[in-house]
């Protein structure tokens, strides 16, 4: 008689919620609200990384009244935080988790600026930076309350971040490079056509799907980091200051989706691909075209220069790509413009050796 194998199932992991929405699997850490890759099994070492991290962000159970943890909790659960954008509000209760785990315990109306400038201290510039607008939302929150009559971070001052790396840009050549690797029909040309045409940032552009599509052609979405509102020519004639081409590639990869669920870009399985994941994979596949340096957020800076030297103004960019500020567009419309200014006419003849002598 032959035994029956059991099979061993690894133990569920506790503090998490799971569930279900529109098809979309979602996991999220219970104490911190940190959400953890669902493209991932339980037992697979990324996500049991993002699992301990998360457990080593919760704050503790207990927050003694009048104390910092004892004020953010409050905070946490007011009308002003709950508005904050959830990308934001996600970072934000991140960073707060680990800076109650440290100073939770102590009395706020014995916090004073030096205090917090010694917390500021022990971080780089960019992570200081994240740390004092938690700071200065706490304590303008307790000043409101009533629990402080000072706000000791008002005259603490942002440390200035290193001067950022620009994104780089996509060429002409790149992007002739990356569409011969991956045709028409593989998940990869779908991401690349998705990023190119939208401009969108990676973490929108796994979200979208279509029923974000209106009757009107418009490819319509809310941004992940912003809350901002984007709106796109999907299934309508291009503006004159687009390639109609590049619309016609994307066109071309939708209507290869075989199999069609909630959002465009999914895995194998037929799940959302995860933000993380997803940037990792997408610059794994520009690699394997050969194409080095070069990143899924370039696409979104080279959608933009497009735009400019197109003759797309600064508004019309801004509409498109989402940005916010005018300095933000200005920076790619001084890059079309330079770029502009060193390229021949196409009606212009590359001018000989015996023509110049």
């Amino acid at each position: 008689m032959q035994r029956r194998r059991h099979s061993i199932r690894p133990a569920k992991l506790s503090g998490l919620k799971r569930y279900h929405s529109d098809g979309v699997y979602y996991v999220y850490h219970r104490k911190t609200g940190i959400p953890l890759p669902a493209d991932l099994p339980e037992d697979h070492p990324e996500f049991l990384k993002a699992y301990l991290e998360a457990e080593g962000a919760a704050p503790p159970q207990k927050a003694h009244k009048g104390t910092l943890a004892y004020v953010w909790t409050a905070y946490a659960r007011s009308e002003k935080h709950n508005r904050l954008s959830s990308s934001y509000r996600r970072g934000m209760d991140l960073d707060a988790a680990r800076l109650m785990n440290t100073a939770g315990h102590v009395p706020i109306r014995q916090i004073r600026a030096k205090h917090i400038n010694s917390d500021l201290s022990k971080l780089s510039a960019h992570a200081a930076r994240k740390r004092r607008k938690t700071w200065r939302a706490i304590m303008s929150f307790a000043l409101r309350a009533g629990h402080i009559s000072e706000d000791p971070s008002a005259t603490v001052k942002a440390p200035q971040p290193p001067k950022a790396t620009p994104y780089a840009f996509w060429t002409s050549e790149d992007i002739k490079v990356f569409r011969l690797r991956w045709p028409i029909g593989t998940a990869q040309r779908l991401a690349f056509e998705l990023l190119f045409w939208t401009g969108a940032r990676i973490s929108d552009v796994v979200r979208l799907g279509d029923s974000m599509v209106d009757r009107g052609g418009w490819l319509s979405f809310r941004q992940q980091k912003t809350g901002g509102l984007v709106e796109i020519p999907l299934h309508r004639q291009a503006p004159d200051f687009a390639d109609p081409t590049d619309l016609t590639q994307l066109h071309e990869c939708l209507a290869a989706i075989t199999d069609r669920h909630m959002t465009w870009l999914t895995t194998r399985k037929g799940k959302s691909r995860s933000i993380k994941a997803a940037s990792q994979w997408f610059s794994a596949a520009a690699r394997s075209a050969g194409i080095k340096g070069k990143s899924a957020h370039g696409l979104r800076a080279t959608r933009a220069i497009a735009l400019a030297e197109a003759g797309a103004s600064t508004h019309q960019i801004g509409a498109w790509t989402g940005h916010e500020t005018l300095q933000e567009i200005n920076h790619y419309s001084q890059q079309a413009n330079r770029r502009k200014l060193l390229t021949r006419p196409k009606e212009e003849h590359k001018v000989s050796r015996e023509d110049q002598t």
